[in-house]
């Protein structure tokens, strides 16, 4: 089964509403991130609070000292006590008024299970949220490290639950705000088509509560700062059970150059970023490098 990345990579240019970023729109958006992200370093370092790059950031960081170069997104993480004195924090408007957020909350609906935080005056505009309610500007994803079960067994029971609770939460978001250019971009593939048109039946059925809860019941779900436990990433890109190492794996954060600033790593990220993409250092090849498609761009003072 393709991923939607490598659909996306073969079907966009079919269709009239989707563009690739230019190197041009990618290095502005690249320097947009950055000026976002030393923002809320600093917040963080302020409240002394722990923020590491993630994910394809982290890659970037090791293998490139900054973006990776056909990339244009930034991740962060934080220990769970951490992420959520930073969303009170966001709550009290203490990160200015040029940003906004999103996240799981008892009150209101979110896109994501996790937190992203928004840059007012932008447009980052793409095919899964350009029907939605939620902010649509540029952004940078939070994701919360949680304690989990320490056996296996226990892994994979509250894992089982937390991937159903967070699937469901998907199929709903589809059936709640449809997306009329991403049902035209699912049936430009036969199986896409008919793998979208089942998620959206289940959304449909499950829809009869709302999204809002899903994600609320996920996120209370999965957070944890139980001590003495491994620690894992469970809305990581695998999911509940596939970023789960000793806590030492993440903290203490340690130093690491990005574009030319300081920022933090996780601790020990050698098996960390094993994990994820296995021969780190090793590029991909060109038809395996991620491609960002996207319907509308503003940057900021523009």
């Amino acid at each position: 089964m393709k991923s939607d990345f490598e659909l996306m990579n073969e079907l966009a240019k079919q269709t009239d509403y989707l563009h690739e970023l230019t190197e041009r729109e990618s290095n502005a958006l690249k320097i947009a991130l950055l000026d976002m992200y030393q923002d809320i370093a600093k917040l963080c370092e302020e409240h002394q609070l722990t923020v590491m790059l993630c994910g394809g950031s982290c890659l970037g960081a090791v293998r490139h000292k900054g973006f990776i170069p056909w990339d244009d997104d930034l991740d962060l993480l934080m220990p769970r006590k951490d992420y959520e004195q930073l969303i009170d924090l966001l709550e009290q408007g203490k990160l200015g008024e040029n940003y906004e957020f999103n996240t799981p909350n008892s009150k209101t609906d979110c896109k994501n299970v996790f937190l992203k935080i928004y840059r007012k005056n932008t447009l980052n505009v793409d095919i899964y949220s350009d029907s939605s309610p939620f902010p649509q500007g540029i952004s940078i994803d939070v994701f919360a490290l949680d304690a989990v079960p320490r056996t296996i067994w226990g892994q994979k029971l509250k894992g089982l639950i937390a991937n159903g609770l967070q699937f469901i939460s998907i199929v709903v978001l589809y059936a709640q705000y449809p997306s009329a250019h991403l049902k035209e971009f699912m049936s430009l593939d036969k199986d896409t088509k008919r793998r979208y048109q089942f998620k959206y039946l289940l959304g449909k059925i499950f829809g009869i509560i709302p999204h809002r809860k899903w994600v609320w019941w996920f996120d209370r779900y999965v957070a944890s700062d139980r001590e003495n436990r491994p620690w894992g990433i469970p809305t990581g890109r695998k999911y509940y059970s596939g970023e789960i190492f000793p806590k030492e794996v993440y903290v203490p954060a340690r130093e690491a150059e990005f574009e030319g600033i300081k920022v933090y790593i996780p601790n020990q990220y050698d098996p960390y970023l094993r994990n994820l993409y296995h021969d780190y250092m090793q590029l991909p090849p060109v038809e395996k490098r991620e491609r960002h498609f996207i319907i509308e761009l503003k940057l900021p003072n523009t």
